[in-house]
């Protein structure tokens, strides 16, 4: 039997029909008036399709339910491709959210751990770092904290400025769970860092700390206010009432 549609595209899948589905998908919405300032602000070599992120995910939800990753290696498989090939910077921005689909985040594991690494380091800018390491990355965290320690903790230590930067930041979504010893163990090889990406990225890591435990960065800030930056200083104590010395 020859199966619904369903089947066939699920027999037929490969990485390759999965981001050529996605691209056709992106071109027939693609919007030339936009493309151009939406790469001048995110100052990109990629063009941009020039589609609004609104649709964008709309677009590719329905590619990535159309046509799922059945495995977590299929997931990475999928990553990388779409990331490697990209044409158009919203192919990587579907990259980055394809672990979030709906049929595919039971498979996220430590198997796609390497592309999201891959991805960090490649793509080395803002937009992409934020989006890993606040998705998947935090999403494994959550789910194997002892397997992620070493891994942010080499990140860290990498001194590659978007590793080091994604270390940090995938631990702001732990809430009163947080491993503070993890998070500041993270931070210490980058306080004396001059770029701005680090040092922006510290004391936001740090505000989002203070939401739980205010005395324990405001000791920290004490401790080390000779070697953070006015701005992580400023990020990190803009809730707080009392500031360190400077």
């Amino acid at each position: 039997m020859a199966g619904g549609p369903a089947q066939r595209a699920q027999r037929d899948w490969n990485a390759e029909a999965l981001a050529q589905s996605l691209r056709a998908a992106f071109a027939a919405h693609a919007d030339a008036k936009r493309a151009a300032p939406m790469q001048t602000y995110m100052k990109s070599d990629l063009p941009f399709y020039g589609i609004q992120a609104p649709l964008r995910r709309r677009l590719q939800a329905t590619v990535f339910a159309a046509m799922p990753c059945r495995s977590g290696e299929r997931l990475a498989e999928a990553m990388l491709r779409l990331w490697r090939g990209a044409t158009h910077r919203e192919e990587r921005y579907a990259a980055i959210e394809l672990p979030d689909a709906r049929s595919h985040r039971r498979l996220l594991g430590l198997e796609c751990l390497p592309a999201c690494e891959e991805m960090i380091r490649t793509g080395a800018w803002w937009d992409y770092c934020d989006a890993i390491s606040a998705g998947a990355v935090a999403a494994l965290l959550r789910q194997d904290p002892a397997a992620m320690r070493p891994v942010l903790l080499r990140w860290a230590c990498s001194g590659d400025l978007w590793l080091a930067r994604a270390s940090i930041l995938c631990q702001r979504s732990m809430g009163p769970a947080a491993d503070a010893h993890l998070l500041y163990r993270c931070i210490l090889p980058s306080l004396d860092s001059p770029e701005f990406f680090l040092r922006k990225g510290i004391g936001w890591a740090l505000r989002q700390r203070a939401r739980h435990a205010p005395d324990e960065v405001l000791a920290f800030c004490r401790e080390y206010h000779t070697r953070l930056s006015p701005l992580t200083r400023r990020e990190a104590l803009r809730k707080l009432p009392v500031s360190p010395p400077r």
